[in-house]
C-alpha cells in the first residue's frame, strides 16, 4: 500500500470536521481516493475512540450472555447498523447492583452512555444515536412508523420463545406476510 499526502477541500475537510465534532466515540475507516494529487491509489484514514458503554440485562438462564429484552436489542442493532463500538454491561435482574441503580434509578434497561450522559429508553437513545451519528441514517420514514407496532407481541414472543416448536416463529412469519 502506498502513501499519499491527501490535502482535503475545504468542502471534505468541514464534513468530516462536523462528523467527528465532540467526544469521538467510533471506530471508522473511510477511504479517500488520491485522484489530483498525484496518486491514484486510495488511502485510508482511521479514527480511534472509546466504545460506547451500554448497561443490557444478562440472561436468566444463561451465565455471561444477552438477556431477551427487545429495547436492548434495538439498540444495539443500532449501534451495529452505525458501525459504532460499544462496551456491553451485563446487568442481573435478580441483583441489580448499585453502581446500575445509581445510572438508572428505575432500574430498566437499556441504558447508554453518550457525551458522559447516561441516556435510557430505546427511543431517546436511538434518537440520541441518529443526531449525533448521523450517517447511516436510521431514521423510520413517518409513513411506515406505526408498522412494526402492529407485530411487537408477537414480535416479543419470538424473542422469548425457549422452544423452537412452540410456533412462535411462524405465528411471526405469518404476521409479517399479511
Amino acid at each position: 500500500m502506498s502513501t499519499a499526502k491527501i490535502h482535503p477541500s475545504a468542502s471534505a475537510l468541514s464534513t468530516t470536521i462536523k462528523h467527528l465534532t465532540g467526544k469521538l466515540q467510533f471506530n471508522r475507516s473511510r477511504t479517500f481516493s488520491a485522484k489530483g494529487f498525484g496518486r491514484s491509489s486510495p488511502s485510508s484514514l482511521t479514527v480511534s475512540c472509546s466504545a460506547l458503554e451500554v448497561c443490557v440485562k444478562a440472561s436468566v438462564t444463561v451465565p455471561n450472555k444477552l438477556g431477551d429484552c427487545p429495547f436492548t436489542q434495538r439498540v444495539l442493532l443500532t449501534l451495529e447498523e452505525k458501525h459504532l463500538p460499544y462496551d456491553m454491561k451485563l446487568v442481573d435482574f435478580a441483583k441489580k447492583p448499585d453502581w446500575f441503580l445509581k445510572i438508572s434509578p428505575e432500574g430498566k434497561v437499556p441504558v447508554v452512555k453518550i457525551d458522559e450522559k447516561w441516556i435510557a429508553d430505546s427511543d431517546v437513545i436511538t434518537q440520541a444515536l441518529e443526531e449525533k451519528f448521523p450517517n447511516p441514517p436510521l431514521v423510520t420514514p413517518p409513513e411506515k412508523a406505526s408498522v412494526g407496532s402492529k407485530i411487537f407481541s408477537t414480535f416479543i414472543g419470538f424473542l422469548k420463545s425457549k422452544d423452537p416448536s412452540d410456533g412462535t416463529e411462524q405465528a411471526l412469519l405469518n404476521e409479517l406476510g399479511a
